[in-house]
C-alpha cells in the first residue's frame, strides 16, 4: 500500500503499477465459479451497457448479459438494471453479482450516436428498456468466464468483456413511453430531458444509461458518455436541478441529525438552517481498502453548487448531495448540510458511488435527532464517528458559526 492510495483509488495509476495491486488482491477474495470459455451468447441483459473511457474520444461501448442465470432463492434480482435493488445485501453478494455478466463491446467515435452501428443500436435499445431483455451476442474471440469482476471506484464490478462482431436484441424491449418520447425529441436539452424524465419517475440508473449511450441531448449534438462519467454527470444534473427548487424554500427552524450504515459505511448527516451549503467528508479508516492509517477527505461548496469537480470525493459527493436534495424538496425546506461517512475495514470492495446515493436515502427517510444548535448536534455526532476533531474543526462547522456571529455584527 502507497499513500497516494487514497489519492488515486485504482483509477490514475499512481503507483504506475498496472493493474492496481489492491484491486486484484479484492478479487482474490472473491468465491469463484468453474471457469470455461464462450464464444457466443444467448441472455438476459439486466438492461446493461458498458461505455469505456480509455482512449476517448474513441471508446469500447456495448451491451452486457448473463452467461448464468442468477441461482439460490436469496439471490438478489437485476431486473430493472438498477444495482440499488442490491441495497442491503451481503458485500459478497454485491461484488459478486456482476461476475455472471459478459460485456461484449467495439470501438467507436464518441459521436457515433449521429449514425449508429448495429452494436450501438443495440446497446442503445437496452439503454432505453426498463426491464431484463434478452441478447444476443457473438464475439470474435472465446471470451474466459468464470473469473472474478474487475473493480472500479465509481461504478459497480465489471464481469468478463471482448470484442463483439454482432450484438442483437432477440426478446421483447419494453421501453417506457416517456423515454421513448424524449429520445425522439430532437431539440431537448440533456437536462430538461432529465428532468423530464426524473418527474415520470424514471430513475438515475436508467437515466445514466440513456445519457452514455448517446440517446439525451439535441439531435446533431448526442455523444456517448463513459459510464463512470454518466454516473457522476446525472447526479450533478439531478441534484442542480432539485437546488433550484430547494433554494426557494422556507428554512429548516431545527438542527436535525439523521444516521444511517450499510457494509461497514456509517454515515451521520446534519441539516441546518439558513443558505444552501453542503460539506462531505470521508474517513477512511485503518485498514480500510485504500489506507493502512486512516486518512479524512473533504469537500465543499457554499450557497450554489459547485462548479469544479470534487476531486477529494469523487462521485461519492453527487451522490450523496443528491439524497440529501432529494429530501430538502420532499420537506418543502431549504437549509445546510454536513455529511460525515467513516468507511470501516468490512468495506473491502468498492461496489460503486450507489451505494452512497442508497444510504444516504436511506437516512433520511429515519426520524431524525433534533437540536437547537449546531453544536449541540456537533457533541452528539462527534463521540460516534473515527475523527472527532476533523468534524469539530471541519469548514462546514466554522462557517456557520461566523455565520452566526454575523447575525450579531
Amino acid at each position: 500500500m502507497f499513500p497516494e492510495c487514497i489519492e488515486c483509488r485504482g483509477t490514475r495509476g499512481l503507483c504506475g503499477i498496472s493493474p492496481c495491486p489492491l484491486l486484484a488482491d479484492i478479487r482474490g477474495r472473491l468465491p469463484t465459479v468453474e471457469a470455461g470459455s464462450v464464444s457466443e451468447l444467448v441472455g438476459p441483459s439486466p438492461p446493461s451497457l458498458f461505455v469505456g473511457r480509455f482512449g476517448y474520444p474513441k471508446v469500447r461501448t456495448g451491451p452486457s448479459a448473463a452467461w448464468i442465470s442468477d441461482e439460490g432463492e436469496d439471490a438478489a434480482p437485476l431486473a430493472s438494471g438498477d444495482p440499488a435493488d442490491l441495497f442491503g445485501r451481503p458485500l459478497e453478494e454485491v461484488a459478486a453479482r456482476h461476475a455472471n455478466l459478459i460485456t461484449g463491446g467495439s470501438a467507436m467515435p464518441v459521436s457515433s450516436p449521429g449514425s449508429p452501428d448495429a452494436t450501438l443500436e443495440t446497446t442503445q435499445l437496452i439503454a432505453m428498456a426498463e426491464s431484463s431483455v434478452d441478447v444476443e451476442l457473438d464475439f470474435a474471440r472465446p471470451i474466459i468466464v468464470g473469473r472474478n469482476p474487475t473493480f472500479d471506484s465509481m461504478s459497480t464490478p465489471l464481469g468478463p468483456s471482448g470484442e463483439v462482431l454482432r450484438a442483437e436484441v432477440v426478446g421483447h424491449a419494453s421501453i417506457p413511453r416517456k423515454v421513448d418520447a424524449v429520445v425522439d425529441e430532437g431539440d431537448l436539452l440533456a437536462l430538461d430531458a432529465m428532468s423530464e424524465l426524473t418527474e415520470a419517475s424514471i430513475g438515475e440508473a436508467q437515466i445514466s444509461r440513456l445519457l452514455s449511450s448517446g440517446l439525451l441531448g439535441r439531435e446533431g449534438s448526442r455523444k456517448l458518455v463513459p459510464t463512470r462519467w454518466s454516473i457522476t454527470a446525472t447526479d450533478d444534473m439531478l441534484s442542480k436541478r432539485l437546488w433550484e427548487k430547494v433554494k426557494r424554500n422556507p428554512s429548516l427552524d431545527k438542527v436535525l441529525v439523521y444516521e444511517a450504515a450499510y457494509l461497514d459505511n456509517i454515515f451521520h448527516i446534519i441539516l441546518t438552517p439558513g443558505l444552501w451549503a453542503f460539506h462531505m467528508l470521508e474517513a477512511w479508516t485503518r485498514g480500510s481498502v485504500w489506507t493502512g492509517t486512516g486518512k479524512v477527505l473533504g469537500d465543499w461548496e457554499d450557497i450554489e453548487p459547485r462548479s469544479e469537480y470534487a476531486h477529494n470525493i469523487t462521485g461519492a459527493y453527487y451522490s450523496a448531495r443528491l439524497g440529501v436534495l432529494e429530501h430538502l424538496d420532499s420537506m418543502n425546506r431549504s437549509g445546510a448540510c454536513l455529511v460525515w461517512r467513516d468507511i470501516g475495514p468490512g468495506y473491502w470492495a468498492p461496489v460503486g458511488v450507489w451505494l452512497i446515493r442508497e444510504t444516504v436515502r436511506d437516512a433520511m427517510s429515519r426520524v431524525p435527532k433534533q437540536f437547537d444548535t449546531l453544536m449541540q448536534a456537533v457533541d452528539y455526532v462527534a463521540p460516534r464517528i473515527s475523527v472527532p476533531e476533523d468534524l469539530r474543526n471541519s469548514w462546514f462547522v466554522k462557517r456557520s458559526l461566523q455565520t452566526t456571529l454575523d447575525l450579531f455584527a
